[in-house]
């Protein structure tokens, strides 16, 4: 496949000016407004994408990668913002292939596309160093990040979501009935689906030392959240690990992570579900 004429615009995405940014935002608004929280993503060479942090130069290779190698979807797990040096040029990256294609790319939200996350950790001053005459595209870009999805699941039946499994959910179709929070996450089953962790050699689920209302998650209600769901596995971010990748629950979770914004020593790694439903760990 080759590679869209649009990509090649990309890279000016660092030369975005306000106006421009105001309308990638309310194109993505609109196309967004018409996605479910829980997106349905169709057979096909799969690419899931773990944490980026302001990480620009692993998710240039990561775009290289999907359409040289003629991938169909690409699942990114959120958290795009803060840490690293250009979420800005992230976020706008991820949009405008969003603005293209929006069938193919799944954008979904993460703890950090929360303005009282990102207004810690580095987007809101990262923000004003950039645009320092206009404060009003923080809370633009947070307007926006509220509209994100919050899982997909794909045709293998394989649950993709930033966190992990929430306590109160009994059905992954009920994701579809929660509320698109503008403001902090705030809603028991959207916190714990872009906060929880899991937990070997925990049973049931016990509360965090991430925060208030946050949970682990053991492989007992892991399974049976599998089993009552009728799903292979999980595939999700949210963690940092030296090689990039850990598996939990016999490998029936997958955790990755696909930015070297922490260290450069940290290996970055994504997931790849062919069309045939085989599930691989690469590192890019």
């Amino acid at each position: 496949m080759d590679i869209p004429p649009f990509i090649f615009d990309i890279n000016n995405v660092e030369k975005f000016n306000q106006k421009e940014i105001y309308t990638l935002l309310s194109d993505i608004e609109r196309i967004l407004e018409q996605e479910e929280l829980l997106v349905y993503v169709p057979q096909g060479k799969t690419m899931i994408v773990g944490d980026l942090h302001g990480d620009y130069s692993t998710l240039m290779k990561i775009i290289d990668k999907f359409f040289k190698e003629n991938f169909y979807s690409l699942i990114f797990l959120g958290d795009y913002v803060d840490r690293g040096a250009k979420a800005v040029e992230v976020v706008n990256i991820l949009f405008q292939l969003k603005r293209f294609m929006p069938e193919r790319i799944t954008l979904l939200r993460g703890n950090h596309e929360d303005p009282f996350i990102n207004r810690q950790y580095g987007f809101m001053d990262e923000i004003g160093l950039k645009f320092p005459n206009e404060r009003g595209i923080f809370d633009r870009y947070n307007e926006v990040f509220s509209k994100l999805p919050l899982a997909a699941i794909t045709w293998n039946d394989i649950f993709c979501v930033h966190g992990g499994v929430p306590e109160e959910l009994e059905y992954i179709a009920e994701i579809c009935d929660l509320p698109r929070e503008k403001g902090k996450i705030t809603h028991p089953i959207s916190k714990q689906l872009v906060w929880n962790d899991p937990k070997e050699r925990l049973n049931g689920f016990k509360k965090s030392s991430r925060g208030s209302g946050v949970k682990e998650f053991g492989g007992d209600v892991f399974q049976e959240f599998l089993e009552r769901n009728e799903i292979q596995g999980v595939i999700r971010s949210h963690e940092r690990f030296k090689n990039g990748h850990k598996e939990y629950f016999d490998d029936k979770l997958i955790s990755l992570f696909s930015s070297c914004s922490y260290s450069k020593r940290v290996v970055t790694c994504i997931g790849v579900i062919d069309s045939d439903g085989k599930i691989d760990i690469v590192q890019i």
